[in-house]
């Protein structure tokens, strides 16, 4: 299983393969800032990362289709 790390000092959340070597950079943030707090979560089954990269692409697909379905500008207009 795989467990995120969660702290407000970092932008991206670090995921690690386990558990000991989460615990251990929970620790020495907890050490080196005790005003913030860093834990450890099991991470979810699919990462966020993930998610990201699929809505992205979601996203890209869905303009595709749009812009495919929007009517000719008079400029694309071949005379005949």
């Amino acid at each position: 299983m795989k467990y995120i790390l969660l702290s407000f000092l970092l932008v991206n959340q670090p995921v690690y393969t386990d558990k000991d070597l989460c615990a251990e950079a929970a620790r020495v943030i907890n050490e080196s800032y005790p005003e913030e707090r860093a834990v450890c979560i099991p991470a979810p089954a699919v990462s966020f990362e993930q998610l990201e990269q699929e809505n992205a692409f979601n996203n890209f697909y869905d303009l595709i289709i749009k812009l495919q379905n929007l009517p000719p500008k008079e400029v694309d207009k071949v005379e005949e």
